[in-house]
């Protein structure tokens, strides 16, 4: 069979997020002369977290090193104005309330439509639109302020378009669920951001229709910025931030204790939670190989703060809010790997977390 590097469409543009980082190394199984085309990608990583802290309520379980090992196989493709893309995700559940095994799920699948060269839209198992630039000013990889937007959702519609140097995405996902599972109700998803030279910015909006009594997440409202700037060539600074308003069910009743490993439950009396966090973070490439990353991180959640109505009932060593640093170095042995290590101080949920990555 005949490989050969992946041309440009004069599409690329409009649909950057179709193709993402690994479509400089994508294989090409089948292209014609009119442009249609079938690549073949993907992502080996080895890796995870060391000195986790479980009292931090981000992992599965309480031990102090926690594996991230994770794969990627997908295919993607061009059909006409048609692109379709279809993903499988071999990861380990890790986070919180996971099952802490290593499971092969479909990440993506749908199939998207060029109106022309500067508007786009897909449908199907997709990320939401402001998934694609939640972290657009963080350049660390993994220990920093989480935005906490929707990510990955089934039956979800987006559109993108390009105006220039600007750039407007938005996205709506029907009846959509968290990691775990439990019900969050239709999403409303979107971003608009400006792309210069050296600076750029985009501010993100979600908007959570919330599940009614059937899980304990209620309404959600959302926002986000994340900006760059180019220092020198060689030196990057970015922010990351945002404010959110949850609603949280504080009691629930049993509907159905028939099975005392399944049971079932009617959740009541949703109260708003405030959220926010932000982060300053910074990127200096020695060479095309090594570069060295940085950020400083706040964060403050209301059910952490003791003297709120909502607090969680737990001490936590950190208080209402939480502030801590990471820096990381990287080495990139090649164009399409990387070996990353990143090391925090204060007040972060795991002391380092490493992992080598190879894209294909």
């Amino acid at each position: 069979m005949d490989i050969k590097t992946a041309n440009k469409t004069a599409l690329a543009a409009c649909i950057s997020t179709l193709l993402a980082a690994t479509s400089a190394n994508a294989a090409v199984i089948y292209q014609d002369e009119s442009g249609d085309n079938l690549h073949l990608y993907g992502e080996v990583g080895v890796g995870g977290h060391f000195g986790a802290r479980y009292e931090y309520g981000e992992f599965f379980k309480d031990q102090t090193y926690i594996d991230d090992s994770f794969a990627t196989l997908g295919v993607k493709g061009k059909n006409g104005q048609l692109f379709y893309r279809l993903e499988l995700d071999y990861e380990r559940e890790n986070w919180k309330h996971g099952s802490g095994d290593m499971v092969l799920s479909i990440d993506k699948m749908f199939i998207g439509y060029a109106l022309n060269e500067m508007h786009y839209v897909e449908f199907g198992l997709t990320d939401t639109a402001f998934d694609d630039y939640d972290k657009w000013g963080d350049f660390t990889f993994d220990t920093t302020v989480e935005t906490g937007e929707a990510g990955d959702q089934d039956a979800t519609v987006k559109y993108e378009g390009t105006y220039g140097a600007f750039k407007l995405g938005t996205s709506y996902s029907y009846n959509a669920k968290s990691s775990s599972g439990s019900l969050l109700g239709d999403i409303v998803n979107g971003y608009f951001g400006y792309f210069g030279d050296g600076f750029s910015a985009v501010l993100g909006l979600e908007g959570r229709g919330g599940a009614a009594g059937e899980s304990k997440y209620g309404k959600q409202k959302l926002i986000g910025l994340g900006m760059r700037y180019s220092v020198t060539d060689n030196f990057m600074l970015g922010f990351n931030g945002y404010l959110e308003d949850e609603d949280i069910a504080q009691s629930k009743t049993p509907t159905d204790i028939t099975d005392p490993n399944n049971k079932t439950y009617q959740y009541n009396d949703y109260q708003t939670l405030k959220r926010k966090g932000a982060l300053i973070s910074g990127k200096y490439e020695f060479t095309s190989r090594w570069e060295m990353t940085g950020s400083v991180n706040y964060e403050a959640f209301e059910e952490w703060d003791k003297d709120s109505q909502y607090w969680d009932t737990k001490e936590h060593n950190w208080g209402k809010d939480r502030r801590w640093a990471t820096l990381g170095l990287n080495f990139k042995p090649t164009p399409s790997s990387i070996i990353a290590l990143e090391a925090n101080a204060g007040e972060a949920a795991q002391a380092a977390y490493a992992y080598a990555r190879v894209y294909f």
